[in-house]
């Protein structure tokens, strides 16, 4: 599967992992940046070709790193003139991108159709997880008042919530690429390593306390440096857990 982009006024044939440097992209190392200027894709007599973009494609890619490339030396001269030398140095700025899906290929990288169906599924999962914790709220709210406590309780430290059980201790060699969930890179991955999540399958064993202490951990201990949204992530654990079986 390939895919050829358009950016900074340059075309680029790509392939998911492939890492490319384009011209200076708005973005952050480990941000997620869509190209959506995409001119052809597919594999060999089954590509499609866009008049002049394919409607809807959009490629994905993983913001490595932000630079500059080496310096460029632009020398004049004219014979015969003073002051007729000129030299003068450029350095462009540049990103480095690593390509994380085409359309088409199995990791999902998604047309507009795809990505807008992903996008209500995950909004549909978000509906039913906040329906619940505010059930829950109004649990904890109930008994407080039935209790004669009519102040709202003290916000939770890490000491009110329970670990999840099936964190690892120790590190792994096998463990899956997190990086291809919804708001996770690399910086991130390192982040839930570091806490004791390397699988796909830790994710889809959590139940509703797991995940309050998972966001719980990066809110006050990470700083709220991961982007972890549960119903996004658990609609791509899903689909990854799924084409794993296959």
């Amino acid at each position: 599967m390939f895919a050829v982009i358009k950016t900074g006024g340059k075309q680029y044939k790509v392939a998911p992992g492939d890492v490319i440097k384009v011209e200076k992209l708005a973005g952050e190392a480990g941000e997620t940046f869509d190209f959506d200027q995409v001119l052809m894709h597919g594999s060999g007599d089954s590509a499609t070709v866009g008049t002049p973009l394919v409607s809807g494609a959009v490629v994905t890619g993983e913001i490595l790193e932000q630079f500059r490339d080496k310096k460029v030396i632009a020398f004049k001269k004219r014979r015969r003139k003073h002051s007729s030398m000129t030299r003068k140095g450029h350095r462009q700025y540049l990103t480095a991108v690593r390509i994380k899906g085409i359309p088409g290929d199995e990791d999902g990288s998604k047309t507009g159709a795809a990505r807008a169906e992903a996008k209500a599924s995950a909004a549909a999962m978000q509906a039913k997880l906040d329906a619940a914790d505010t059930a829950d709220d109004g649990h904890d709210k109930a008994a407080a008042m039935d209790k004669g406590n009519t102040e709202i309780p003290a916000a939770k430290s890490m000491d009110d919530y329970t670990r999840p059980s099936n964190f690892l201790d120790a590190p792994v060699e096998d463990g899956d690429d997190l990086t291809k969930l919804p708001g996770l890179g690399v910086a991130s991955q390192k982040q839930f390593n570091e806490m004791g999540v390397y699988y796909y399958r830790q994710f889809d064993e959590w139940n509703g306390d797991d995940w309050d202490y998972v966001e719980a951990y990066v809110e006050t201990q990470l700083n709220g440096r991961v982007d972890v949204d549960r119903a996004s992530v658990m609609v791509q654990i899903k689909k990854l857990l799924s084409d794993s079986e296959k």
